[in-house]
């Protein structure tokens, strides 16, 4: 006999389903075998059945016990003064199974076999449909349920770590997603979830997450989350772990296609093993829409488990016609992220980021789907180095000028692959009903996959049309795979037809709704209706969850609608709404992450409603989604002669950059928007660009690069009488002249800042340069001149309320008191400095502060306490790739 409760509640007897009877009678049965083999009373079965009991609830129980006896006999047997039980014999019941299972993980975990223990936890999970639903059940059989529910939930979390431990995070956020949208307040099930995207490379979904589960808890309960929630979302808001899971970059693989047809012997070539002594490079050529991407991302998936440790994906755009191909340097920056590696120690050089790169991947099982390359030269540096890596690639151009490439030419489908594409989207039975007229709307698309899929959706789309009829649609319009998209595109209504047409203009690889209403004029809410129905239509991809992406075709084909149907002013107003919104939505942003800094806007459009931004977590969230869609957009303002457009998003991005270090998009940014502004005759704007491209180059220490910007845009705020301007440009000046050595110059600049800043009245910037005075003086063993001027500037940092400058100077000030040998004061200002840098998240001025702290208990003679600070102090700028975490750990010594 076989009893289930995990699920719909079942008997059966040689797999006959037996009659259970009425929900309550089935109630009966459930309580009896969550008790299986013990005896239930009729106390306990009556408050399991009933919230308002009978009056005689006996003589009710006695009818469903009999009822059940005729069904499963007398192993339902009368306890008199007892109650009743059910006897079930080993291996009868799934509960009893699944907790075998489980205890079985739980051993397995105990003797460091995580492997067995994660299969263990997977077998007992797949015995769970659920609780019964066709029961009426009473508060202690809900009880029991929730009990059940509980011990579920727990299998489920215990799954979770073992796949995370074991770099599946696919499985495990897979079922975390699941589980937590079921069970929202239960805050274990979003801590797993955080730390398995975390640890894919998958960090602002991981801060998504945090977000979500924080808004149901306070929704719900009207508290913050726990302790362990908060403390995890400040792990990954700091990446205080370079997570093993940068290392197994999982999940970068765009998702699978549900509808993929055909391929099999180009899918086999791919997957067969290669050499063991080369990396394998396998090349997918073929013209466009003829499915490249799609067989490259199925192979993709199934070499999963041969190389398991990193997978990685980047679209390098070497035949969009909207954007240029993409710097190799800029995607070995964004790959050597995912792997672990802190933005401040990725090198400024595409040979020295090659080289990191293939040191990073250097005997890791690595994949790395390497999509619309433009040619060989765009690869090359990409190209792991070890044997165990497989890269695929996929061009319209050959590529066998690569040492060892395998080269997979990609025609268009074979008659039969066309015709089962349609009929897997369209249906098989109206396809089989007429294959002839099949085959004819196959030889119409040109047997070109993209089309295929386009005209199988109208079909679907018209259940009351034949095969046929849409061969005789296909005629009329003609001209291949075109005369598809005009049908799918003429058959929209006129609503649907403009927002996809000016999607033609949107800058960036892809769109969201929020995006989309600002080019077309309309509410987000709109704009996602609108967007969803293009995507049901095949005319737009996702890959992300509220992200959406047109194909290369479609996008040109977009784009000549667009041009074709608007009018240039009707274009222009669309493009400058989006380009609006980018800028507002990035001020708020700004605005967040640093509130001191003072950013000037023009006005957006009255059709543009920019997001709110809630704080600095979501500011750095949004710019991170963001990143590639506003640098295309600084791109697009300046091609299209938007120059204001162009450097204000420039500015509004300067801080975001800075935190993320992304060096090479904000000196290509601000190099265009200077480019702008210099061709709009724009002189302040000039001025301002000049600034922030300086700082940037100082970063990368291109120093006689940043002192040349400085002096010329000194030199322009001096012609047009703008003091206000020249205070920063002379104080970055003094930064990079004191970086070259040039104190006396370097000194003489700050002192300039100081004297504007106190004419005009800016304390903040007075206390900024009174910090760099300090310094100046206290490098050259001047600490007595060096202790006023820090004291004072942290007088004025207390009074504007300025966190990150005022934990610095504390810091600062330690290190005097710690030259004038005065050891407690020392530690009492380094120790303040720590505390602020924790609150903020600073790991860098958690690193300085803790060696500072050390070198300071050292002096006070706590030799203890400050090898203390000093390991952690090496393990923090290890992990930010500082040299200077050599120079500490030699005080270990």
């Amino acid at each position: 006999m076989e009893f289930l409760v995990l699920g719909s509640l079942a008997v059966r007897r040689d797999q006959t389903p037996l009659e259970l009877g009425g929900p309550r009678q089935r109630a009966v049965l459930t309580m009896l075998l969550l008790h299986a083999n013990e005896a239930v009373s009729v106390a306990q079965l009556t408050e399991a059945v009933w919230d308002s009991p009978p009056v005689s609830p006996e003589s009710n129980l006695r009818t469903y016990v009999a009822g059940l006896r005729r069904a499963v006999g007398d192993r339902l047997v009368t306890r008199p003064g007892h109650g009743y039980q059910l006897v079930v014999r080993p291996g009868e019941l799934d509960l009893d199974a699944f907790d075998r299972l489980v205890r079985q993980g739980e051993k397995a975990l105990a003797d460091n076999d995580t492997e067995a223990a994660a299969e263990l936890f997977a077998l007992a999970l797949g015995k769970w449909h659920g609780t019964p639903s066709d029961v009426t059940a009473g508060p202690l059989l809900r009880a029991e349920f929730t009990r059940l529910q509980e011990r579920r939930l727990a299998a489920v979390e215990k799954f979770a770590k073992a796949a995370i431990d074991l770099g599946r995070f696919d499985d495990a956020i897979d079922r975390l997603r699941r589980e937590s949208a079921q069970h929202p307040l239960r805050e274990e099930l979003w801590a797993l979830l955080m730390v398995a995207l975390d640890r894919s490379g998958r960090r602002g979904e991981a801060l998504e997450t945090y977000a979500a589960a924080r808004r149901h808890v306070v929704e719900q309960l009207g508290v913050e989350p726990g302790a362990r929630l908060r403390q995890l979302h400040q792990v990954v808001l700091e990446s205080r772990v370079p997570s093993p899971a940068a290392l197994s970059a999982h999940r970068q693989l765009p998702m699978d296609i549900a509808e993929f047809t055909g391929r099999e012997s180009e899918l086999r070539r791919l997957c067969e093993p290669g050499p063991q002594s080369t990396v394998v490079i396998s090349a997918i050529e073929g013209m466009a829409g003829v499915g490249k991407t799609k067989l490259a991302v199925r192979a993709a998936h199934r070499l999963v488990a041969r190389f398991p440790d990193v997978q990685l994906w980047a679209d390098l755009h070497g035949f969009d016609a909207d954007e240029l191909p993409a710097d190799p340097a800029a995607v070995l920056e964004s790959f050597l992220r995912l792997l672990g590696v802190p933005g401040a120690q990725i090198p400024e050089s595409l040979a020295e980021r090659a080289a990191l790169y293939r040191d990073r991947l250097a005997g890791k099982r690595a994949l790395v789907l390497l999509d619309n390359a433009a040619g060989e030269d765009q690869v090359r540096p990409l190209l792991p180095g070890s044997s165990t890596c497989l890269v695929l690639i996929t061009s319209r151009r050959s590529l066998l000028g690569l040492d060892g490439v395998k080269s997979v030419f990609l025609d268009v489908f074979t008659p039969g692959e066309a015709v089962a594409l349609l009929a897997r989207i369209a249906g098989a039975d109206r396809v089989n009903a007429d294959r002839e007229a099949a085959v004819r709307v196959a030889e119409l698309c040109g047997h070109l996959p993209i089309a295929v899929a386009l005209a199988a959706k109208r079909l679907a789309r018209r259940p009351q049309w034949t095969v046929s009829d849409l061969v005789g649609q296909l005629e009329r319009g003609g001209l291949g795979a075109r005369g598809v998209f005009d049908l799918s595109y003429q058959a929209l209504p006129d609503h649907q037809r403009r927002l996809f047409r000016l999607l033609g203009l949107h800058p960036g690889e892809d769109v969201t709704a929020e995006s989309a209403a600002a080019l077309a004029g309309l509410t987000a809410y709109e704009a996602e209706d609108l967007l969803e129905t293009l995507l049901d239509e095949h005319l737009l991809q996702q890959h992300t969850p509220g992200r959406y992406v047109l194909h290369d075709l479609l996008r040109a084909y977009a784009a000549e609608q667009v041009m074709a149907a608007e009018p240039p002013p009707a274009r222009a107003t669309a493009l400058r709404r989006v380009l609006d919104w980018y800028v507002h939505t990035s001020w708020n942003s700004a605005v967040r992450l640093n509130p001191q800094r003072k950013l000037e806007i023009d006005t957006a459009d009255p059709a543009v409603h920019p997001l709110a931004v809630a704080d600095h977590d979501a500011a750095l969230l949004w710019c991170d989604t963001e990143r590639a869609n506003l640098v295309a957009a600084v791109r697009d303002a300046a091609e299209h002669g938007l120059a204001q457009h162009c450097w204000q998003l420039a500015q509004c991005l300067w801080d975001f950059f800075n935190l993320r270090k992304h060096w090479s998009d904000w000196i290509d940014t601000h190099g265009v928007a200077l480019a702008a502004a210099r061709a709009a005759g724009d002189r302040t704007a000039e001025g301002r660009m000049l600034i922030t491209l300086g700082i940037a180059l100082r970063e990368v220490r291109r120093h006689d690069e940043a002192i040349e910007c400085c002096h010329q845009a000194l030199a322009i705020f001096r012609a047009i009488g703008d003091r206000t301007r020249q205070e920063p440009v002379l104080n970055n000046l003094g930064i990079a002249y004191m970086a070259t050595g040039r104190l006396d110059e370097a000194l003489a600049c700050y002192e300039q800042s100081a004297e504007i800043a106190r004419d005009l009245g800016h304390q903040h910037t007075e206390a900024v340069l009174l910090n760099n005075i300090a310094l100046l003086h206290a490098d050259a063993g001047r600490f007595d001149e060096a202790l006023p001027r820090y004291l004072r500037a942290l007088e004025i940092r207390q009074e504007v309320r300025d966190p990150y400058s005022e934990a610095i100077l504390l810091n600062n000030i330690g290190e005097v008191y710690r030259g004038l040998l005065d050891f407690p004061q020392a530690v009492a200002h380094v120790d303040r400095a720590l505390e602020t840098f924790r609150r903020i998240g600073d790991l860098y001025g958690q690193a300085e502060s803790l060696d500072n702290l050390g070198l300071a208990l050292d002096g006070l003679g706590d030799r203890r306490g400050a090898e203390k600070c000093w390991l952690e102090s090496v393990t923090l700028f290890e992990e930010l790739g500082e040299p200077k975490a050599d120079e500490v750990r030699a005080r270990l010594g």
